[in-house]
């Protein structure tokens, strides 16, 4: 079988990107991945809320999509920050990960059952988190 040069392209930035991403630093995953990710899922957490009204209900099968790929790709983070040269020392940074983690997935959930209560409540626990996390092991930078 013979592969197309545009087959072997496309192959070879697929290999080149995951390479890249592999190598990320915790710090440069945070700002390429996390950050996006998160604020998807904040956002669409928040339009889903139906706290926010009857019209939450309403998001198109999209935004859904959009929430439940953002989880993933955290749930996917997670699952690597507590891996050699990566996690930081003591049980806090642990902790942090674990939440999370089981934040990320619940998220998953919620998004993919389009349950808008569910999802606000997941991305409003994974913004706990992330900020106590930041709080700790951020340095922060002063104005």
């Amino acid at each position: 079988m013979r592969l197309s040069a545009a087959a072997i392209a496309v192959a070879i930035l697929t290999a080149v990107t995951a390479a890249e991403a592999a190598e990320l630093t915790v710090k440069a995953e945070m700002k390429q991945v996390v950050e996006p990710a998160s604020n998807v899922l904040f956002s669409v957490g928040g339009d889903a809320d139906p706290a926010n009204g009857p019209d939450a209900a309403k998001l198109p099968d999209a935004r859904w999509k959009e929430a439940a790929d953002a989880a993933l790709k955290l749930k996917e983070v997670a699952a690597k920050l507590n891996d050699a040269g990566r996690a930081k020392a003591g049980p806090e940074w642990r902790g942090f990960v674990k939440d999370f983690g089981d934040e990320s997935t619940a998220a998953l959930t919620a998004a993919n059952a389009k349950d808008g209560a569910a999802l606000s409540a997941a991305a409003n626990a994974l913004s706990d988190t992330c900020s106590a996390c930041h709080a700790k092991f951020k340095p922060q930078v002063a104005d």
